[in-house]
């Protein structure tokens, strides 16, 4: 790609690829050591309902869970409405698939995918808990430890009464992440007999009543799939209160731990104080706060080809040309400088030339983002098939080269107003999807045990279906935290079965239910600043957090 294509893309995606000025014409690859220590913070734009994955529920009317809660004031009313259309009985454990060997406990639930359950009882009356509902356990069970065929498109699932103790782990793992990557699209489920026999039955159209050898579509086992590989590194915060409706100030407070405007997303503070130096300290692709506060440059690129043209932007242009461009480019600085006043902009203006005068060996480190050489990475770079895992697999070889510390990746989709169900379950699916190549990226990076990936939202969702069939805004949300720092495979739960937040208390170096504190994103971004090393910084200390401590990390 020449210039002219180089400028003319850049300037389409909104690109930028830049390195502070305190790098010397002399920079080298000897300048990028790696950080050591990686924040990925995601974000689920417009307002996710947890209790359609980590916090369910179950379809008890609101009138009987009412009628059960101990506190009084702690009721909510909005008619008959349940929280869920699935019974409790079809809640899963994730301690029941998980096959690691790593620890869960068995408080960690998650929800059953749409079209893995029945909505309603077989009088077609809201279902009370004691009728079929759905897929069980026995037959996740079965379909992980099933066999796929040559072709590797579809999995027969293992005979009825396995003996899940003693299955091969090696044939789960790769089942499980078949079903993730898209690979397998079949299941074939086989005769259901005994104790299960006639206990799947599904009123969304897309199964059948009768499970003699049916065809399954394999995307709606991709719940089960992302709990069986990483429930172990996964700690659940249900009740967290973002004490907001509003998308602006809620997409706020979840990516900073402030309300106030001009704080910078975490992980923008953190490359400012551990890299704000680094040619791609801050990684983002500009979907959730995006505020840098001026304190440390954006770096977005979902394309890496961008890697070598920034390395080498003269590719392709003959020697003549070259000389009167670079010397028209060193009077265009010179003047652009002058007429500049501001110092971060004046700063930023300086930075792309910077990198480009960095020499043959910041070429080389590009080379390498550019270029994967280990079978590991090139099949991350053979999954890396939108610009949401493009943008997370430069992400992540920009932390092993050096160059990046940090990150930022946002959905969207979640504001679900209408149709909520058929909606929400597929963007939630969505982003299991996308974290599963994350961590499959950060590992063939040799980065996945030094980084911590915290997954937020604008806020919660309301524990009632409005006329639409779609939910709305409510204050109440989960955080999901994986990895570095956390205590995985656990699970505090602190909320009551109208999804009202209860308060909590620390105990020892967890959180127990029971107490006299809200938890909140603030909390959360308090403990994070504590576990990134940042929190007595010169940066981290213009933006002060005044809430007390709560040990959200476990």
């Amino acid at each position: 790609m020449n210039r002219r294509e180089f400028l003319k893309t850049t300037g389409a995606s909104g690109l930028a690829l830049v390195a502070p000025i305190t790098l010397s014409s002399k920079a080298s690859a000897a300048d990028f050591a790696p950080v050591g220590q990686y924040f990925v913070f995601a974000h689920l734009g417009g307002g996710w309902d947890p209790t359609t994955f980590c916090n369910p529920k179950g379809n008890k009317l609101r009138s009987v869970v009412n009628a059960e809660l101990p506190v009084p004031g702690s009721r909510v009313t909005r008619g008959e409405s349940p929280v869920n259309r699935f019974p409790e009985s079809a809640i899963r454990r994730a301690a029941d698939i998980y096959i690691g060997s790593g620890t869960v406990s068995t408080n960690v639930t998650y929800a059953p995918y749409l079209g893995t359950y029945n909505e309603l009882a077989a009088d077609d009356s809201i279902d009370d808990g004691s009728a079929n509902d759905g897929f069980s356990i026995e037959h996740i069970r079965r379909i992980l430890a099933g066999s796929i065929d040559l072709v590797g498109s579809e999995i027969t699932a293992a005979a009825d009464g396995l003996n899940w103790a003693s299955v091969d782990k090696t044939v789960v793992k790769t089942n499980a992440e078949a079903i993730l990557e898209g690979s397998v699209t079949n299941i074939v489920l086989g005769t259901i007999t005994g104790a299960n026999a006639g206990q799947v039955r599904n009123r969304n159209g897309n199964l059948d009543n009768s499970f003699d050898g049916a065809n399954i579509d394999a995307d709606v086992f991709r719940y089960d799939a992302f709990v069986c590989l990483y429930a172990h590194q996964m700690r659940v915060l249900n009740g967290v209160d973002n004490q907001t409706n509003s998308h602006d100030t809620g997409t706020r407070y979840a990516d900073t731990g402030s309300m106030s405007m001009g704080y910078p997303d975490f992980s923008a503070l953190y490359a400012a104080v551990h890299g704000a130096s680094r040619p791609l300290a801050w990684m983002t692709d500009g979907r959730g706060n995006d505020e840098t506060a001026g304190i440390v440059a954006r770096s977005s690129a979902s394309d890496a080809n961008f890697f070598g043209i920034l390395a080498n932007p003269k590719n392709g242009m003959v020697d003549f040309v070259d000389t009167e461009l670079e010397q028209a480019q060193a009077l265009r600085k010179e003047i652009q400088a002058r007429k500049d006043n501001l110092p971060l902009r004046r700063q930023l203006q300086d930075q792309l030339y910077l990198v480009r005068e960095s020499g043959g060996e910041f070429s080389s480190v590009a080379s390498d983002i550019l270029n994967p050489t280990t079978n590991a990475q090139q099949a991350v770079q053979a999954l890396a098939t939108n610009s949401t895992r493009r943008h997370m697999r430069v992400g992540a070889a920009g932390f092993y080269t050096g160059m990046a510390s940090s990150m930022q990746v946002g959905f969207g989709g979640f504001d679900t107003h209408g149709n909520h169900d058929n909606s929400h379950f597929a963007r939630i699916r969505t982003v299991l999807e996308d974290l599963h190549f994350l961590f499959k990226a950060l590992d063939s990076y040799e980065v996945l045990e030094q980084t911590t990936v915290i997954v937020g939202s604008d806020f919660g969702r309301t524990p009632w279906f409005n006329d639409g069939n779609g939910k709305d805004h409510w204050a109440v949300s989960s955080y999901l935290l994986f990895g570095n720092h956390v205590a995985g495979g656990t699970e505090v739960n602190a909320t009551n079965g109208l999804v009202n937040a209860v308060n909590v208390d620390n105990s020892g170096s967890d959180i127990v239910v029971g107490g006299s504190t809200r938890m909140t994103a603030a909390h959360l971004h308090k403990q994070l600043r504590k576990k990134a090393g940042i929190e007595s910084a010169a940066e981290t200390l213009q933006f002060p957090i005044e809430v007390g401590e709560l040990n959200m990390f476990g």
